[in-house]
């Protein structure tokens, strides 16, 4: 093989190599991203009644729905609150990405959880 010949083939290589990388790296970013949303996530609304209260959503596989309480006493405080409603369902998903001979498969399923909720030192007319 000649001295080109060898260039082009590890050229090659190192393409198969970086394709490679690329996937690991799209791994590791839709790990960082599923990480970075398993926080509490709270949102001001109205309730039937007409006073205001919070849906607070606590979603990711590794996150319990103790991470939502712990978000509805931070915005309550010593005043406490109470808990209107609570919700959680199990969203499956499945991502295949095939190139240059290689194949990507990931699967699996991702907790949604959340809770409604009325902070009682909160009265109708804030």
């Amino acid at each position: 093989m000649s001295f080109i010949g060898s260039l082009i083939h590890i050229s090659k290589e190192g393409v198969e190599h970086m394709e490679s990388l690329f996937f690991i790296r799209v791994a590791g970013l839709v790990i960082i991203i599923l990480g970075l949303s398993a926080c509490a996530i709270a949102t001001q609304t109205y309730l039937p009644d007409g006073s205001q209260g919070y849906s607070i959503s606590c979603d990711g596989a590794g996150v319990g729905i103790n991470v939502c309480y712990e978000k509805a006493g931070e915005l309550c405080g010593a005043g406490g609150y109470d808990l209107i409603d609570r919700e959680g369902q199990i969203v499956p998903y499945g991502v295949a990405t095939a190139s240059g001979g290689q194949a990507f498969i990931s699967y699996g399923s991702f907790n949604t959880k959340s809770i409604m909720i009325h902070c009682r030192n909160q009265n109708k007319s804030k």
